[in-house]
C-alpha cells in the first residue's frame, strides 16, 4: 500500500505514538519538516521500504515488523468488535484513537516493544544504525500514519478490508424480557391467583434470549 503524503505530528497523533514507542527502545524518529528524498515509502505486512536520494545516490531502505498471527489477529478482531466505538468508526473508514489500548488488552503491542522487534536495513556504506537515510524514512513513517492510520495495521499484517472480513458479528441489544409485555399494562386476567403478565414473563424471556 502506497503512503500518502502526512501530516504535522500532533501530542496524541500516530505519529507522536510511534515517535513515544521508538524513543523508548533508544531510536529517534527526527522532528521538524517533512524528510527530504525520500520516494516510494510502501507500507505491506511486515516492512516499509522506501528509496532515499543523497546528491547522485539511491539508497534502499527497508524497515521491518513482524505481523501478527493470524491467531493474533483474531484476538485484535474481538477486542476491536466489542468495542462500540472502535466498530463504528471502524465500518466508518476511522481508526479509533484508543486502538492501541485495545490491542494492548488483547495482549498486542502495535509499535515496536523491544529493540529486536525493529529490523532496519539500508544499501548506504554507512554503519551507523540507524543511519540518515533510515531516519529519514522512519519520519516519513510516522508522518504517513497521519495520513492514513491504517498503515499501522497494514505494518503488522491487516489492511482494514482484511480487518473488517474477520470482525465477528455484532452482538445485538437485548431489550428487558418484559418491556413489551409491560406495554400492555397489567390486564385484568389471572392465572391461579397471579396476573397474566406475571405469568407471560418467563416464556417472554426464554423466548427473546433464542
Amino acid at each position: 500500500m502506497t503512503a500518502r503524503p502526512g501530516l504535522p505530528g500532533r501530542t496524541r497523533s500516530w505519529s507522536g505514538r510511534f515517535a513515544e514507542r521508538l524513543e523508548a527502545i533508544g531510536t529517534t524518529v527526527p522532528s521538524g519538516p517533512p524528510a527530504a528524498g525520500v520516494t516510494e515509502l510502501e507500507v505491506e505486512a511486515g516492512a516499509a521500504t522506501a528509496r532515499v536520494r543523497e546528491r547522485q545516490a539511491r539508497y534502499d531502505v527497508r524497515i521491518a515488523l513482524a505481523e501478527f498471527t493470524p491467531a493474533q489477529w483474531t484476538r485484535a478482531a474481538r477486542a476491536m468488535s466489542a468495542d462500540p466505538d472502535c466498530r463504528a468508526r471502524l465500518l466508518d473508514n476511522e481508526l479509533a484513537p484508543d486502538a492501541e489500548d485495545l490491542f494492548a488488552r488483547a495482549g498486542l503491542r502495535l509499535f515496536p516493544a523491544r529493540t529486536p522487534d525493529l529490523v532496519m536495513e539500508c544499501s548506504c556504506p554507512d554503519w551507523a544504525l540507524p543511519c540518515a537515510h533510515l531516519s529519514a524514512v522512519l519520519r516519513s513513517l510516522a508522518d504517513a500514519f497521519d495520513a492514513d492510520p491504517y498503515l499501522v495495521l497494514t505494518w503488522r499484517g491487516r489492511t482494514r478490508e482484511e480487518l473488517l472480513k474477520e470482525l465477528p458479528p455484532a452482538v445485538p441489544r437485548r431489550e428487558p424480557a418484559d418491556s413489551a409485555l409491560l406495554l400492555l399494562g397489567r390486564p385484568g386476567i389471572t392465572v391461579r391467583g397471579r396476573n397474566l403478565t406475571e405469568v407471560l414473563g418467563p416464556a417472554y424471556e426464554a423466548f427473546t434470549g433464542w
